[in-house]
């Protein structure tokens, strides 16, 4: 057996306690059920409902690690996968970078491989590699292999001898001239050189993509002229489509056209005085102790109606609103948080109403320290995101408060992440919700962070 695994097993059954260790803790679904033996830990950390997973924790430069190394050759030499990060004029931001990244997807076992011959797991580059339905971020579309499978050998001939290539014996020689010409900036720049103006205005809407484009039965003329010479290869009876060879030349060999190696800073910030800062922060306790027991008389014998549908009607919130002496958006906070504390719900009556719950009474007995612990538990493990009442979902319809339409799994995770964030900062520091919020999407892009 050599020292270079063969497969993602192997090299698992290289690591140390620790190394498994942190797999595990990054990706707790392994564990459900325990594995037997490494073969079985390897085998369902490949499957996609857990690379799906593993792949909506990576932060935004490791996934846009993990995005090219799915456009890159299987297996991809380090230096190959740097050139596509930094592209050829190279970026020291990312060259720094890049290594933490690579160690980050190794850790979580979606890259396996030593440094000359990284491999993304299967599942990860099916998940990741672009296609016609399912387009990348790094606007790339398929391979000059991809994009002539099924060409015939004749038409394969004609693309080489307009580009200016000799003949070769066979379409896979063919292909891998062409790729080659693709893959050379010294010859295509040569050949680009000679494009038409029209043509490379084509090229420059192509290049970050989307790369599919649609053409008629006769192309124009400089539409010709590239599909001649394989710079745009057909995609279907009206479309085109940017190979990726010739994609990455055009855009100095990047894979992203904005690479993000490092996380937006938590800036500008406003520094107060920490005393102040805890006395409005208990200001604010205590306003939301009274507006939750406003609440709860209010409802005390019984509530508004429950939509057919679930949840309050816009008219009930709107005379909630009022009774709390707040706005609509705020009342509709303060029902979310009674009922993620467990006292409001539905009555469960034929005629269904919301209403205090018993709970409720329990809670109104508590001193205040306890009460307001009870409100922010509730809170901090709810799913429910009461920021998304009255916008509309994927029918167009109005989303209503305590409406059955609002949990996001996501909400606990991206709130306990905004408050580390914030803890980071100096005693009675704030920064402005934008940062934060651009913060929290670099962290997790493909998360969320609207809870």
């Amino acid at each position: 057996m050599t020292d270079t695994p063969r497969t993602l097993a192997e090299e698992l059954r290289t690591r140390p306690d620790s190394g498994l260790t942190g797999l595990l803790r990054a990706r707790p679904d392994l564990l459900n059920p325990v594995p037997g033996d490494v073969t079985q830990l390897a085998t369902r950390a490949g499957t996609r409902a857990s690379v799906v997973r593993a792949v909506e924790r990576l932060n935004r430069f490791t996934l846009q690690t993990a995005e090219a190394l799915a456009v890159a050759p299987d297996p991809c030499p380090y230096e190959t996968l740097g050139a596509l990060m930094a592209g050829d004029a190279g970026d020291a931001a990312v060259t720094a970078e890049l290594p933490g990244a690579v160690a980050e997807l190794r850790a979580q076992a979606l890259v396996w491989g030593p440094d000359d011959r990284l491999r993304l797991v299967r599942t990860a580059r099916e998940v990741l590699t672009p296609s016609a339905t399912h387009p990348s971020p790094t606007g790339l579309g398929p391979s000059v292999a991809e994009a002539t499978a099924g060409m015939s050998p004749g038409r394969l001939q004609d693309i080489l001898a307009a580009a200016g290539l000799p003949a070769t014996h066979d379409p896979v020689t063919a292909v891998a001239a062409l790729t080659a010409l693709f893959c050379d900036r010294t010859r295509m720049a040569a050949l680009l050189a000679a494009a038409p103006a029209e043509s490379a205005a084509v090229l420059d809407k192509l290049v970050w993509g989307p790369p599919y484009g649609g053409v008629t039965d006769r192309p124009a003329g400089h539409l010709q002229w590239l599909l001649d010479r394989g710079l745009l290869m057909p995609a279907g009876t009206r479309h085109v489509v940017l190979p990726r060879e010739a994609a990455l030349h055009l855009r100095g060999g990047r894979a992203h056209r904005g690479p993000e190696p490092v996380p937006p800073a938590l800036s500008p910030v406003t520094e107060r005085e920490p005393r102040l800062v805890d006395g409005a922060a208990a200001g604010q306790a205590f306003t939301a102790l009274a507006t939750v027991e406003e609440l709860l008389k209010e409802w005390d014998l019984g509530g508004p109606a429950v939509l057919r549908a679930g949840g309050l009607s816009v008219r009930d919130l709107k005379r909630t609103a009022t009774a709390l002496d707040t706005t609509e958006q705020l009342a509709a906070f303060w029902l979310e948080l009674a009922y993620a504390a467990g006292l409001v719900a539905s009555d469960g009556e034929a005629d269904e109403r919301y209403a205090a719950t018993p709970a409720a009474e329990d809670w109104l007995q508590l001193p205040d320290e306890e009460r307001w612990a009870r409100l922010v538990a509730g809170w901090l493990s709810a799913t429910r995101t009461p920021g998304l009442v009255g916008t509309a979902d994927t029918k167009g319809r109005a989303l209503a408060a305590l409406g059955p339409h609002l949990d996001r799994s996501a909400a606990p995770e991206v709130r306990r992440r905004a408050l580390a964030l914030l803890g980071t900062l100096p005693p009675g520091s704030s920064v402005p919700p934008t940062a934060l919020l651009a913060r929290l999407r670099w962290e997790r892009p493909l998360r969320g962070a609207s809870a």
